[in-house]
């Protein structure tokens, strides 16, 4: 594909199309799955508030605390990938993550019982698949890593705008827990389909990343060697990046989490409230389609500090949009800053510590994620339920996105030894 633009005979000898394409196109698929049955939580949000007479708070705080385990658990998969096979991994992912939807389907008199399945079965759902299946990609590719990993991770702006617009029109003609059990089915058909085609390194099939061989490459970053997680820990870079990813992602959930209800308390339709879902995604697929191919020209580290400046500035848009129109050019725009910087930091992170064991290192970076998602998500209801305001949690994210800023450009300073 885009092997000749480095160097014509620098392709390995099959002359078709680079084998880590097609890798890249089942991680997208995995993703899209996975995150848009997640996601679709915002779709089930008013239904199971009704259903469990629940207030905000502990509503939005069975999707964040899920989040919270699928994150922390990437810490174990990404590990387990990195020695074994990830198709096993995410396979058995996908098997979890549907049983999730249809147990948790089956205990709607419940909320402890529900909040317990959902959260369980679902968090480990996802985690066995989400940082398994990405570290994959920074394995397949050097010279095109941002790109790879945007195309990729364009797989959970495309869930996150099908997820919530499918959940809605099925609950049209069936019951939430019904469409809750279709979801189960469509997961297991078609995730264990995407996840059998996977193979962890390009070596695996007698290939170079990117399709290029070592000699002909041109020379960035390393390759396929790279620090363990124990050593990671140590560098004051990890912390920094860790900061950074964490203040980043808590807009980001906020605005997943609570965009239905706050376009519905300014008296917008439910259609309407989810489509602004649908629009984060839309973002999010524009954002790391396109975003991701301009880190890998202006730098991933350069053009993901741009972003995260660009995320603070999107939140007090948000703080002043009122109707329809200017809630979804918010939604469009902020949902493509946050794809940029999701598909930018699995680069930027393998640049600086390698990939020989970056499934790990990514498992343990993306707890932060996790946390986010309750800051973000839960902490964000508890505000409302106290103040029936959403203005204070849009400005708190404002400023942890410039703070996320500031730690990327500490990250990056000389002597990463300290």
């Amino acid at each position: 594909m885009w092997v000749s633009a480095v160097n014509p005979d620098a392709r390995t000898a099959d002359r078709g199309a680079f084998r880590g394409w097609y890798i890249v196109g089942a991680v997208h698929i995995l993703l899209a799955l996975t995150f848009g049955a997640a996601y679709s939580f915002g779709a089930f949000f008013t239904s199971i508030q009704s259903n469990f007479d629940a207030g905000r708070f502990s509503t939005a705080s069975i999707f964040s605390f899920t989040a919270l385990i699928y994150y922390v658990v990437g810490v174990f998969s990404g590990a387990l990938s990195d020695r074994t096979s990830v198709r096993a991994v995410t396979a058995t992912g996908i098997i979890l993550l549907a049983l999730g939807f249809f147990a948790s389907s089956l205990l709607s008199s419940s909320l402890t019982l529900f909040l317990g399945s959902f959260c369980l079965l679902v968090g480990l759902g996802v985690g066995l698949i989400y940082v398994p299946a990405i570290s994959t990609i920074q394995r397949w590719f050097v010279v095109y890593r941002s790109s790879a990993s945007g195309i990729a991770l364009a797989g959970t702006g495309l869930g996150t705008l099908v997820g919530p617009l499918a959940a809605e029109g099925l609950m049209r003609h069936f019951s939430w827990q019904t469409t809750m059990q279709m979801y189960s089915v469509a997961i297991a058909l078609v995730g264990l389909a995407a996840a059998a085609s996977l193979r962890g390194r390009p070596e695996e099939l007698g290939l170079d990343p990117d399709g290029i061989a070592a000699i002909a490459r041109p020379r960035i970053g390393s390759m396929q060697q790279g620090m363990d997680l124990s050593e990671a820990l140590k560098r004051t870079r990890f912390w920094w990046c860790f900061a950074a990813i964490f203040l980043g992602s808590i807009g980001l959930f906020l605005a997943l989490i609570h965009i239905n209800p706050y376009a519905q308390q300014q008296g917008l339709s439910v259609t309407h409230a989810n489509l602004l879902i649908g629009l984060i995604g839309v973002g999010n697929i524009l954002g790391r389609l396109v975003l991701g191919r301009v880190g890998d020209r202006l730098g991933a580290l350069r053009f993901l500090v741009l972003l995260t400046v660009c995320l603070a500035g999107l939140c007090a848009l948000w703080e002043v949009a009122q109707g329809f129109v200017a809630l979804a050019v918010f939604a469009v725009l902020f949902g493509a800053a946050n794809g940029g910087c999701i598909a930018l930091y699995p680069a930027v992170a393998a640049s600086w510590f390698g990939t020989k064991n970056l499934g790990a290192i990514l498992g343990a970076l993306y707890v932060a994620v996790g946390t986010a998602a309750v800051a973000g998500g839960s902490f964000a209801g508890l505000l409302f339920d106290f103040y029936e305001s959403y203005t204070l949690s849009i400005r708190l994210a404002g400023m942890c996105a410039l703070f996320s800023a500031v730690a990327l450009l500490l990250a990056s300073r000389p002597n990463p030894e300290s």
